[in-house]
């Protein structure tokens, strides 16, 4: 299975890379650092069948990437956004926008493993 991890944040993007890796051995990671290059990725009909994205992203954030896949993707894409944004209304406006699951930053390992 192919993993979208797509985070704006060099560090960041590359301890979720390696988080992932770890926890998922076998399965091929695409990693990007926008939203409009993590839209083209889903988008494809070989693309990641599950993202974690970051929400604040330049280009496109997460939330209408989230949105535009759900609009237009042939198969079923698993979203995960990774956020520092934690208010009820952020998880409320995730939710809306068809997400499927909502972590805040700091990564929790465990808690992303439990979502994996």
């Amino acid at each position: 299975m192919k993993i979208l991890v797509a985070d704006d944040d060099r560090v960041s993007r590359r301890l979720l890379q390696s988080t992932v890796a770890r926890l998922n051995r076998g399965h091929e990671i695409e990693v990007v650092e926008d939203g409009p290059s993590a839209l083209a990725a889903l988008l494809q009909p070989d693309g990641p069948r599950l993202a974690i994205r970051d929400w604040m992203m330049p280009g496109t954030d997460g939330i209408e990437v989230c949105r535009q896949v759900r609009a237009r993707a042939e198969r079923y894409v698993y979203v995960i956004i990774l956020t520092a944004r934690d208010r009820r209304e952020d998880l409320v406006a995730a939710f809306d926008a068809e997400i499927d699951d909502f972590l805040t930053k700091p990564l929790d390992v465990v808690e992303l493993r439990a979502r994996l």
